[in-house]
This record gives structure tokens, C-alpha cells and sequence, in this order.
């Protein structure tokens, strides 16, 4: 009886290894997976988020290039070294 009990165990133990392995390895997939989308949707988060921060200061710049190009603050300026 006891030998019939070694016998199962040696060749179900292989079985149980790979069962457990690609057990394993299709979770590791899987999280893998799901942290790829968790990162793009902050990726895609950042990126409009960067995206308006840019144009906010694109504005700004074109406001302040205004101001130094107008005729009115070329005569300040010229005021101010008198």
C-alpha cells in the first residue's frame, strides 16, 4: 500500500507543479496587464492635463509678446531713461 501511495506521488507531483505554474504565470500576466492600462489612463491623464497647461501658457506668451511689440510701451519706455 505504501509503495502504491510513493507511486502517486511521484508522478502526480510534476503534474502539480505545472498546474501551479501556469497558474501562476497567467496571474503575473494578468496583473501585468492591468497595471499597462492603470498606466496609460495616467499617462493620458498627465498628458491632457500637460496639454492644457500648455496652451494656458502659450496664451500668456502671445499677451506678453502684445505688450513689448505696442507702441504705447515703447513710449513708456522711453519716458522712463528721460
Amino acid at each position: 500500500m505504501f509503495e502504491l501511495f510513493i507511486v502517486i506521488i511521484v508522478f502526480s507531483t510534476p503534474v502539480l507543479v505545472l498546474v501551479t505554474l501556469k497558474r501562476y504565470f497567467s496571474y503575473k500576466t494578468s496583473k501585468v496587464e492591468t497595471q499597462v492600462k492603470l498606466q496609460s489612463a495616467v499617462d493620458a491623464t498627465q498628458i491632457v492635463a500637460l496639454e492644457k497647461q500648455t496652451k494656458v501658457l502659450n496664451e500668456r506668451v502671445a499677451v506678453l509678446g502684445e505688450i513689448v511689440t505696442s507702441r504705447h510701451f515703447e513710449i513708456s519706455r522711453k519716458i522712463a531713461q528721460l
